[in-house]
């Protein structure tokens, strides 16, 4: 029932997730990221930083330069799915998580929202199949 194009629902996913982790500053659990070292954080506040993403220059959300967050990408529709993460910043996602600042993790990929918001696109899209073949004859063989 569902296919290849509902998969293309991925880049909603994509927006969803960043607007979670990067505007909300939530991690994969729905929590707030901690505050930053007394140093560090008012070095951020003040934009003291080389490159940094002035508009998170407040935000405990982990985004200096914004490059993980560009990067942070729909990868790729299949038939049966899709993937998206990051290309070039796996090394800082990793690292973020040893500092206690988890953005995905094996077995948690997408934070509650995120997966809340694709379920109900899912029963959306198989209800409005169902509705099409509403009326018409559906043929069972049994062998």
């Amino acid at each position: 029932m569902i296919d290849k194009k509902f998969f293309k629902i991925g880049a909603n996913v994509v927006a969803k997730f960043r607007e979670h982790t990067f505007e909300n500053a939530l991690d994969i659990n729905g929590k707030k990221f901690k505050g930053y070292s007394t140093k560090y954080g008012a070095a951020k506040r003040a934009n003291k930083f080389k490159r940094q993403a002035s508009e998170f220059a407040g935000s405990t959300a982990p985004v200096l330069t914004s490059d993980l967050l560009r990067d942070w990408k729909l990868l790729k529709v299949t038939n049966n799915g899709f993937s998206f993460g990051t290309k070039s910043y796996g090394d800082r996602v990793k690292h973020l998580a040893k500092m206690g600042r988890v953005i995905s993790r094996d077995g948690k990929e997408l934070p509650k929202p995120v997966e809340k918001f694709l379920m109900r696109e899912a029963d959306k899209y198989v209800q409005r199949k169902l509705d099409k073949s509403k009326g018409g004859n559906i043929d069972i063989n049994i062998t």
